[in-house]
């Protein structure tokens, strides 16, 4: 069991790294090939897509195989993916690298985190979640650095195909797992996705995670964008995006001491709210060494709301539907990655892209004010019915 355990553990590096560095020098990359601002929005709702409409069954696909055969998938879907721009350097193929980018990395994300949760006793989810998310920020803070000097060193065509190489790695491990599916009568093929939504504290952990990963999404694609126009370097802009990810690292390393001292959710609300005052402040600088520490101080506060959601999230979940929750919070955050970017893109026609970071701390904080108000319920099991 341990040893399946490190295996997820350093699968979710590889899952990480590439993505964490491709996705905000796409952005960059889709600019020099005379991409618009809306465009890019375009470009960054592609990849929410396909996990958005493919959530429940890729969650139940998941629940019913076992975790082996859809990260084999999805890691060969994402080199795939890798490969197309580097084939092809183009707009239109950049949007179907997206795609299914997008999709892949969603089916061997959700199997890999359905993996972690499985292969520990289950008094020991919390410390285990609380691990993996170390991992998960590891792969967000190492993926920039990559991408950053790779983008200025051999462009970034080249990079697309170094970033294939880190996957294959993702393919090796994957084949080391012998993770299986769990055993369903024909009943539980019936149940009805509503049932999830019915469970106490659900649907205000997955908003949560929706407001906090749209933030973060639109720092990772428009802030490169903005850090360019005044004349920051690629290596310049890894080098923040590598900071923050960092930020986030240390700050998890503390989630389960402050789990066990205060609540949930009123941990969440402090540090949410710390994060969008750091967010927003990004939008009145224009130093490299201010924008640093900013993207610090906010990296600290957002990084540690995620992992209390997958908390939540997996404590409320059946066992025989962990992957279809997983999935449907997910897909959660991929609609706000969707929406987020449409709106965000909108909003720069009228007021450019500098005011991106005030108008989105807009949303957290209220993210924090609501999460300040939910009662804990996580400490108990949900059951339903069949």
């Amino acid at each position: 069991m341990m040893k399946h355990y490190f295996l997820y553990l350093v699968s979710a590096l590889f899952v990480l790294i590439p993505i964490s560095a491709v996705r905000p020098m796409t952005s960059l990359f889709a600019e020099s090939l005379g991409a618009s601002v809306m465009e890019v929005g375009i470009l960054t709702a592609c990849y929410s897509l396909i996990p958005l409409f493919l959530a429940v069954s890729t969650g139940r696909f998941i629940d019913r195989i076992g975790e082996k055969i859809p990260i084999l998938i999805g890691s060969s879907g994402m080199a795939l993916a890798f490969t197309i721009p580097f084939l092809f350097p183009n707009l239109i193929a950049l949007y179907f690298s997206q795609l299914l980018l997008g999709g892949s990395h969603f089916l061997t994300f959700v199997a890999v985190q359905k993996g972690v949760t499985q292969s520990v006793p289950y008094n020991n989810r919390d410390s285990a979640i609380a691990t993996f998310s170390l991992f998960v920020s590891s792969g967000m803070m190492v993926g920039p650095l990559i991408g950053g000097y790779s983008s200025e060193h051999i462009g970034f065509q080249d990079s697309y195909l170094l970033y294939t190489v880190i996957t294959m790695c993702l393919l090796v491990i994957g084949l080391l797992n012998k993770g299986k599916g769990q055993d369903q009568n024909a009943s539980s093929q019936e149940r009805n996705v509503k049932e999830v939504f019915m469970i106490p504290g659900i649907k205000s952990a997955f908003f949560i995670s929706m407001l906090n990963l749209g933030a973060l999404d639109i720092f990772y694609v428009y802030f490169p964008l903005y850090a360019n126009s005044i004349g920051l370097s690629p290596s310049q802009i890894g080098w923040i995006l590598t900071i923050q990810s960092l930020a986030s690292v240390i700050t998890r390393v503390f989630i389960p001491k402050l789990v066990h001292r205060y609540e949930k959710f009123r941990v969440l609300s402090v540090f949410m709210f710390i994060g969008a005052i750091a967010y927003g402040s990004l939008s009145f600088m224009n130093g490299f060494v201010s924008m640093l520490i900013a993207a610090t101080i906010f990296g600290v506060g957002l990084g540690i709301v995620q992992p209390l959601t997958i908390m939540v999230t997996v404590s409320l979940a059946p066992e025989e539907r962990t992957g279809e929750v997983l999935s449907l919070r997910i897909a959660g955050n991929r609609l706000s990655q969707i929406v987020m970017p449409l709106l965000i893109a909108g909003v720069t026609t009228v007021t450019g892209v500098s005011f991106i970071f005030a108008f989105n701390a807009i949303f957290l904080t209220l993210g924090s004010m609501m999460s300040s108000r939910i009662d804990d319920r996580s400490s108990v099991k949900s059951v339903i019915k069949s």
